[in-house]
């Protein structure tokens, strides 16, 4: 017995076959015939090579099609710990099964790290083994199943979704123009009707029109149909199958109609469906656009070219071709291609981009300039000393990259539920035809037709997705990385925020006031070079205060006791630079908020520091916002008792702890969850890992240079602490949008989808009804990003 070429089942009724590739093909029944002559009528027939392939095999022409690709591997890709990386903008991805084939493709090859995806971006982030897989390849297996990929430059700062947009603009007028034309000889046809016309004018205008219908049909809709074949093909439909099988039926019946001289044709109905589609479609398109365009914010102008010197020799070369190593020239007004040191000259620099610092900061021989910032006053010599991902740029961006393709846990359950809903929507359009075929024949068809599209779930799918991708833009503007996007949706939840003091509420950049030396024979400039020794590679914040200090020791052994201090050997004597092992508090209250640290080793204490650490201008303004939310604040710190109560009086905490272990920390948080409480911790993201991984919810503030070390969930750069407000308040508004949206999209369909099986709902009024609802969501979503 022989087997179906399409679904592989045993053939048992003679009499579907079809010649396919000039060879008879056999299949099992009328459907799994149509189904693929429309895989091979749309120039898909590879997919039956494909779907008997071993797994994971790419075609050879679809490798050799992207090897330039592979030629220039370092501008489309990066590689971090032996695994590659790399962004592909993804032509014609529109809706959740496109997302799910492009991920499963990927997926199933053996080389494939992850795959994360961005549907409103159309941006696939992978992460690969290179020597498995090469970038060609990994393209290939895009190509393979019907998709155009195009990697992004990691230079360049074109915009793919450029030529997408002018190709939907082209079709946006086709079918704009076929719909002016089609409604001109409908009307003529109506007329007709009702006053009389010559059989053979009528007859003429359907052949007329059913010409001007064809190109809006198979150019204008042909986004429709291929992801429609696209989600057949992985056995996954998506919005698109429901609207390609309506105008495909409605244009097939059409046409058959118009050969058989039938009673009606719906050539005014297919074009105008067409022309609202398209134009709400691209009415979308132009909104994820401005979405990506405020995500971008975050990316400072980096230059094209740089000027490197070679002796006395200077030459203008890319900044893709730069290295470590070398020495560039950069002048009054230039952005500073990569981490460099400088050897020459002195200036000051503009790093509002990165810190959120607005006032130019000094550099001199030996300071350190980052990536992205600007050189203000003078010509300098730097030294480079990080490009291109290495840089702390590179770094931010990354971290970026990678938080906006991850998918929330809320956006994939909405997509799950959206592909369940094609489902519902077939077996409801099927039980339509059904009635409407013994209700009244004659309106069945296009009763059928207006339930296929006024029920398409694209504002049901469109409604997370949209308002998690405008969020991610609005955090990216107010300098605010997300790390984890599922840390929007715990935010809101929120109902106690818990601080650290120092570096968060606090600048953390404390200095010495003060150094008292408790035993004979060591002085005070003695005790700051031991203990500048100490914290010479320490990235506390306390470690700021003893930075300028020059000490010609160097410390062996160095290691972190978190809570407890740093130790290390000090010309082969151990030290100990930490809080007081003995917790004695002999220094007296003081008005200011000032910390104590004890230098000691096995004899007890040596030396004692007190700092001075200023609070952060907008911590009281802030700390009033969050109480106005409604949500419980509470202080815990390490630092003594003296410097924790002032700062919680100065801020108005009522609730504090000092002197505590980043355990006793992780034992409050956890006592405060046991109790119901939603917990956000917002303390220093690198010492005190245990609290932020305890928490509902971490932010952490962070100079540049931290942000790739932190472990919290959210990261924000500058000196203020409002950008945590703004946080809490966006991700409220989120939950909010996305509420909205989901009412809306269920409250459509439930209004919708009752009148149009009731034969009250034309085609043309389903049509706009659909398209509306998408872009009201959409539009909706996109407050967020103001």
């Amino acid at each position: 017995m022989s087997s179906c070429y399409h679904c592989g089942l045993p053939v048992l009724k003679t009499g579907f076959d079809t010649v396919v590739d000039t060879e008879t093909r056999v299949f099992c029944c009328a459907g799994c015939q149509a189904v693929s002559e429309m895989i091979h009528s749309a120039g898909m027939g590879r997919y039956y090579e494909l779907r008997d392939a071993p797994e994971g095999f790419i075609p050879e022409d679809m490798t050799q099609r992207f090897v330039e690709y592979d030629e220039n591997f370092d501008t489309y890709a990066e590689i971090f710990d032996g695994v590659a990386a790399t962004t592909i903008y993804v032509e014609g991805m529109y809706c959740t099964a496109c997302s799910w084939l492009v991920e499963a493709t990927l997926s199933a090859s053996p080389a494939v790290e992850s795959v994360s995806i961005d549907p409103l971006s159309h941006r696939v982030y992978v992460e690969w083994h290179v020597e498995d897989l090469s970038l060609g390849g990994l393209l290939g297996l895009l190509a393979s199943v019907g998709y155009a990929p195009r990697p992004l430059s990691r230079h360049a700062s074109g915009r793919p979704e450029y030529g997408e947009e002018r190709t939907a603009l082209k079709r946006l007028l086709v079918a704009s123009l076929g719909m002016m034309q089609v409604m001109m000889f409908a009307i003529a046809l109506y007329a007709g009707d009702a006053q009389g016309i010559d059989e053979r004018m009528a007859h003429f205008l359907r052949l007329v029109s059913m010409v001007v219908a064809t190109p809006v049909v198979f150019y204008s809709a042909r986004p429709f149909f291929d992801g429609a074949i696209r989600g057949l093909l992985a056995l996954k439909p998506g919005m698109d199958l429901p609207v390609a099988i309506a105008i495909g039926l409605a244009y097939a019946g059409s046409v058959y109609s118009t050969f058989t001289r039938g009673d009606d044709v719906w050539f005014d109905s297919v074009v105008m469906f067409v022309f609202f589609l398209t134009l709400g479609r691209f009415i979308e398109m132009r909104a994820r656009q401005r979405a990506v365009t405020v995500a971008d914010a975050l990316k400072p102008l980096m230059p094209d070219t740089v000027v490197v010197l070679d002796g006395d020799r200077q030459h203008t070369r890319s900044v893709a071709t730069l290295k470590v190593g070398e020495l560039v020239l950069l002048r009054p007004g230039d952005h500073i291609p990569a981490d460099a040191v400088i050897e020459s000259g002195e200036t000051s620099v503009d790093e509002s981009v990165l810190s959120g610092e607005s006032r130019p900061q000094p550099r001199v021989v030996g300071d350190e300039i980052i990536a992205g910032s600007i050189n203000l006053d003078t010509a300098i010599e730097a030294r480079v000393t990080a490009t291109g991902s290495s840089t702390i740029l590179g770094g931010i961006q990354r971290l970026s990259r990678t938080a906006l393709h991850y998918r929330p846990a809320i956006v994939q359950t909405a997509d799950r539920i959206a592909s369940y809903f094609v489902f519902v929507i077939l077996m409801l359009a099927t039980a339509v035809a059904v009635a409407w075929s013994m209700i009244d024949p004659a309106r069945a068809f296009v009763v059928t037709l207006s339930v296929l599209v006024v029920t398409c779930p694209c504002a049901l799918a469109l409604a997370t997705p949209a308002a998690f991708a405008a969020v991610n833009s609005k955090m990216a503007s107010l300098k605010l990385l997300l790390k984890n996007s599922n840390s929007i949706e715990a935010l809101a939840r929120c109902t106690h925020v818990v601080f650290d003091k120092t570096g968060t509420l606090t600048l953390g950049k404390p200095s010495i006031t003060k150094v008292r030396t408790l035993r004979d024979g060591l002085d005070e400039a003695k005790a700051m070079q031991i203990a500048a020794a100490l914290e010479a590679s320490s990235s506390h914040p306390i470690a700021n205060a003893f930075k300028d200090t020059e000490t010609p020791l160097k410390a062996l052994n160095v290691s972190v006791l978190p809570g407890k201090g740093i130790f290390g050997l000090v010309d082969d004597h151990s030290w100990t630079l930490g809080r007081d092992p003995d917790g004695d508090e002999t220094t007296p209250r003081s008005a200011e908020a000032a910390m104590r640290v004890v230098l000691s080793d096995d004899e007890g204490p040596a030396a004692e520091f007190v700092l001075q650490d200023a609070v952060r201008a907008d911590a009281a303004e802030t700390l009033a916002e969050l109480r106005a939310m409604g949500l419980e604040l509470s202080l815990l710190s390490g630092d003594g008792s003296d410097a924790v109560e002032h700062v919680a009086d100065a801020l108005g905490i009522d609730t504090w702890h000092a002197r505590l272990t980043p355990a006793d920390k992780l034992d409050a948080i956890q006592a405060l969850q046991r109790s119901g409480a939603r917990v956000l911790m917002v303390g220093d993201g690198i010492n005190d890992a245990p609290v932020i991984a305890g928490a509902d919810v971490s932010i952490a503030p962070a100079a540049a240079a931290e942000v790739t070390q932190t472990r919290a969930d959210i990261v924000f750069l500058g000196d203020g602490l409002s950008p945590v407000a703004s946080a809490l308040t966006a991700s409220k508004r989120t939950l909010r949008i996305v509420r909205q949206n989901l009412s809306w999209a269920i409250a459509y369909n439930i209004a919708a989808v009752p009148l149009a099986a009731a034969g009250m709902v034309p085609t043309w009024l389903a049509a706009i009804g659909m398209s509306a609802s998408s872009l009201v969501v959409v539009f909706n979503a996109l407050r967020l990003s103001r």
